[in-house]
């Protein structure tokens, strides 16, 4: 989708600001919205009509857009995201104290969810009653971010707004929010945004735009933005199939030599009876109907809608009975798509914690960390003696703290290294304390023996 683009320096008028959500409202809120539908299984197949009254109008969505979705993300972040920092470990104890205030593992999931749907994905942070920082994830249909128009594209505005369903005024009943490096600056406007109304301006003290926006990819599509058509005639051709099943298109009923009117016929029809004068027969007239041709069809479009989107099916027989190098063949274009999409949302979470860190460098007085570790961890059946011994071929080459990471069991790096240090030298204090009872043991030998 288009960006927003301003050169910096130059204040968001309410001019400008109406400019920019008139053009998005009217170019890029129907993709978005579009997107949704899909999604939600509100598809085109649900438009369906049937002239005829009497035949069947059967509408069945088969929804892969959802599939493919929830396919990825529980792939990529259905384990949770992993944070650690093994330099700063007090200043780290505060931030996982942030993020488990916020339920980090909920918002991860949502804020990668919308970005798979939308293409795009927004997450705002504040500071709440309690004086702590809060961070929450946004519909993206309802903000609109605004760049400088430099190489470095760097966030100017972002600009929520959405409709005040508590106004009694029926045109000016939009709520609007800009953000931008040091204040919030609110509105009141109109259904059309051609006039503004003032409310206030306050600072927030992130000192940059308080909202992170997640693009699943450089055009901003989502994840199945390509089998949208696909879907479409996988729905259709399903449902005509079964209209065709349930109106017996495949036979009709042939009378020879009876003589019946529309009434006869809907009496026959009622009592499933058919009465005949000698000599007349009533036989059915056969349609062959090549149910394997449309089952091929199907497969087919399903086969499409795969490889387009880069999802296998994985409840096909072929990963229950793969080997472990076998899955990893046939996931090595969906793997090569996760991880782009994960790069740019590593790049969304590293900016959480810099706005985090900026609240905290003003409230302790210094920066809380330098660098988090974020790591993910694709959610897969695995065979943890083959990562074992991967990983015991690789000590002495990574550090004890990165191999640990490597494990899928172990969700607190910092505190299995404690773990590990407090046994190590509870040994050696057995140690220490067993040499003099050895000691005295071979004593009380000696003057045995003498």
């Amino acid at each position: 989708m288009k960006q927003f683009m301003m050169q910096k320096g130059i204040y968001l008028t309410p001019d400008r600001l109406g400019k920019i959500l008139s053009e998005y409202q009217t170019n890029q809120l129907p993709i978005l919205m579009r997107r949704w539908r899909y999604y939600e299984g509100r598809q085109h197949i649900l438009e369906k009509i049937v002239e005829d009254e009497a035949r069947p109008c059967n509408i069945i969505v088969c929804n892969f857009i959802k599939n493919i979705v929830d396919t990825y993300e529980g792939y990529a972040v259905g384990l949770p995201v992993s944070y650690s920092n093994p330099d700063e470990e007090s200043h780290f104890e505060i931030l996982e104290d942030i993020l488990s205030y916020n339920d980090v593992q909920d918002e991860d999931s949502e804020l990668f969810r919308n970005g798979l749907i939308f293409g795009r994905a927004a997450e705002i942070y504040y500071i709440d009653e309690d004086k702590k920082v809060r961070f929450r994830t946004l519909d993206p249909r309802e903000v609109i971010p605004v760049y400088d128009n430099t190489l470095n594209g760097d966030l100017l505005y972002a600009v929520r707004f959405w409709v005040d369903d508590l106004v009694e005024s029926q045109t000016d009943n939009y709520m609007v929010e800009v953000y931008d490096d040091r204040y919030i600056t609110k509105y009141r406007s109109s259904m059309d945004f051609s006039s503004f109304e003032f409310l206030e301006r306050v600072p927030h003290y992130f000192g940059q735009v308080p909202v992170t926006f997640f693009s699943l990819n450089k055009e901003e599509e989502g994840v199945a933005d390509t089998v949208f058509s696909l879907q479409d005639a996988y729905n259709s051709l399903i449902s005509d199939s079964i209209d065709d099943w349930d109106a017996f298109c495949d036979a009709y009923l042939v009378l020879k030599g009876a003589q019946a009117d529309a009434d006869d016929l809907a009496a026959m029809k009622k009592y499933r009876t058919l009465i005949l004068d000698q000599g007349d027969s009533a036989e059915y007239l056969t349609k062959a109907t090549n149910t394997t041709e449309i089952e091929h069809l199907l497969e087919t479009v399903e086969d499409k809608i795969r490889e387009m989107s880069a999802c296998p099916n994985f409840a096909s027989e072929q990963f229950g009975t793969s080997s472990g190098i076998a899955i990893r063949y046939r996931l090595l274009a969906m793997e090569n798509k996760t991880s782009g999409i994960l790069n740019n949302f590593k790049k969304a979470l590293q900016r959480r914690i810099e706005l985090i860190a900026a609240i905290n460098t003003l409230t302790d007085g210094e920066a809380m960390w330098r660098e988090v570790e974020i790591t993910f961890t694709r959610n897969l059946p695995i065979n943890q003696t083959e990562i074992a011994q991967e990983i015991n071929s690789l000590r002495g080459l990574v550090s004890d703290h990165t191999l640990l990471a490597q494990l899928p069991f172990i969700t607190d790096v910092n505190a299995e290294l404690e773990l590990i240090e407090a046994e190590k030298e509870a040994s050696r204090v057995d140690l220490y304390n067993f040499a003099p009872v050895k000691e005295e043991e071979d004593e009380l030998l000696d003057n045995e023996m003498a």
